[in-house]
């Protein structure tokens, strides 16, 4: 129990900032990318759908690492397994920002992959080195690192590939990366939880290729179309090799997934967390373009613009999320999470009448529907994470990204989709002349929105089924 560990707080404050700055790494390298593809696509010659694989890639590869390692680091070391993903994260963004083909990059976006799988590492670090009382404290912190990320980056991104090419953005990351792998490498403890066992490599490899054919079907879906021969054999690979894999882990001796962490508050955090990673995704996706549409189908930002105007939105979640932790032993995850869910619907239904209001109005409205998103993150992870032994987090916290990811991969397709159906013809200066193009209307906009919201409603469906663990009681006993 933990009323019988001794916490070192000092080390523990001194730690968290350290392993935040993983969040705050990965958020900045990811967010700095986005305005870059573009030129990239220029650069190297490619098509927008090859283009699109440098996300798509680092996706797959990622959620499939972060299952995975999450796992080595319960049975092998959690920072030992953190160090061996940031090194070869480091080597990545270096090689990603001197790729001379776009062959080279994608492998270099591949490797890039495990940076996901440093999330669930450093949680579980830090849920180990802090008294139950202050931990949601803590990740309400790493969650706001998150935000940090995004305020930095997407402006810095937009001006730094604007005015000294996209391989700069990633010639400013590795440093960090490797200052960061340093600084973990000598000042981080290791784990003293750990659940050696075998690898279970028969589940690996199924849950592998259910998850890479599940993200590939999702993220070419527009491109190859939803009824293509090609979408419809990946998506049927992924069902087959999701029931064999569901097959073999309730048979194997020691599965993948250890069995004994699916209980109802990780099923309920996991699934909750697919929706709210889709709503989010959704509602950034719809942002983006309603910011820099021209008017009047949207404001005309550029993208430098469209990112300082972000910044707001990610500012308050940097300042709620900590807030959200002290306050989670006297609410409880549950009721969090209702109001969680309670202000983001708010907000977005909110910004489905009032889009086209002005932007300021716009802004000040997403902006309370990512607080309301705050509260959910910062409520799940907790909840999940006092839900499972220490010698468990790394399961079951990648376990929690995994199903994140499924979220953020379906959402662009839904959005794009909803986008393109809901569109209108108009007429837009390009070279001199006019050119009729397709733009979303603002119905488009609105059912994203609402869709956005029914899923933040949808979340209340498994947080009911969880079972509270943040009660006086609880803590007096020391928490899981």
């Amino acid at each position: 129990m933990d009323s019988d560990i001794s916490y070192n707080l000092k080390y523990a404050w001194r730690a968290l900032p350290v392993l935040g700055s993983v969040a705050l790494l990965v958020m900045y390298t990811e967010a700095m990318l986005m305005p870059s593809l573009p030129s990239i696509q220029a650069e190297f010659g490619v098509t927008p759908a090859e283009a699109s694989w440098v996300l798509s890639i680092y996706l797959i590869l990622g959620t499939i690492s972060a299952a995975v390692l999450g796992s080595l680091g319960d049975m092998y070391g959690k920072k030992k397994v953190l160090v061996l993903a940031l090194s070869i994260y480091s080597v990545a963004v270096t090689l990603t920002g001197y790729a001379p083909t776009f062959h080279l990059l994608l492998l270099a976006r591949a490797l890039q992959g495990l940076g996901m799988a440093m999330f669930p590492l450093a949680f579980s670090l830090i849920r180990e080195e802090f008294p139950p009382r202050l931990v949601p404290v803590a990740q309400g912190v790493i969650s706001a690192m998150f935000g940090v990320g995004m305020v930095v980056a997407l402006p810095l991104g937009a001006y730094v590939s604007q005015y000294y090419g996209w391989r700069m953005t990633y010639h400013t990351a590795a440093p960090l990366a490797a200052l960061l792998t340093t600084l973990i490498a000598l000042y981080i403890k290791e784990s003293g939880y750990k659940a050696p066992r075998r690898v279970d490599f028969v589940g690996i490899g199924l849950f592998a290729a259910a998850a890479s054919s599940f993200l590939i079907a999702v993220s070419e879906a527009p491109n190859w179309g939803w009824t293509s021969g090609q979408t419809i054999a990946l998506f049927a690979v992924a069902a087959a090799s999701a029931a064999a894999f569901a097959v073999w882990e309730s048979a194997a001796k020691e599965p993948f997934i250890p069995r004994d962490i699916l209980n109802r508050n990780v099923v309920a955090a996991t699934v909750a967390i697919f929706m709210v990673a889709y709503a989010m995704q959704m509602t950034t996706q719809s942002l983006s373009y309603l910011f820099e549409m021209p008017p009047p189908f949207g404001y005309g930002l550029s993208i430098l613009d469209a990112g300082l105007h972000l910044a707001p939105m990610a500012a308050l979640q940097l300042v709620g999320a900590p807030i959200a932790g002290r306050l989670l032993w006297r609410v409880g995850a549950k009721k969090m999470s209702a109001a969680g869910v309670a202000v983001a619907v708010a907000g977005y239904l909110t910004a489905s009448v009032y889009a086209y209001s002005g932007l300021w109005t716009l802004v000040g409205v997403m902006s309370v529907g990512f607080l309301g998103l705050t509260l959910l993150n910062v409520s799940l992870i907790n909840l999940l994470t006092f839900s499972v032994p220490r010698s468990r987090l790394g399961a079951a916290t990648s376990l929690n990204t995994v199903f994140r990811n499924f979220g953020s991969a379906v959402a662009p397709a839904v959005a794009g989709a909803v986008l393109t159906t809901f569109s209108t013809t108009a007429a837009l200066p390009a070279s001199g002349r006019a050119v009729l193009l397709a733009v979303p209307s603002p119905t488009a906009y609105a059912v994203n929105f609402y869709m956005a919201a029914a899923m933040f409603l949808l979340a209340l469906i498994p947080i009911a089924a969880a079972r509270e663990v943040f009660t006086p009681g609880a803590l007096s006993r020391g928490g899981q």
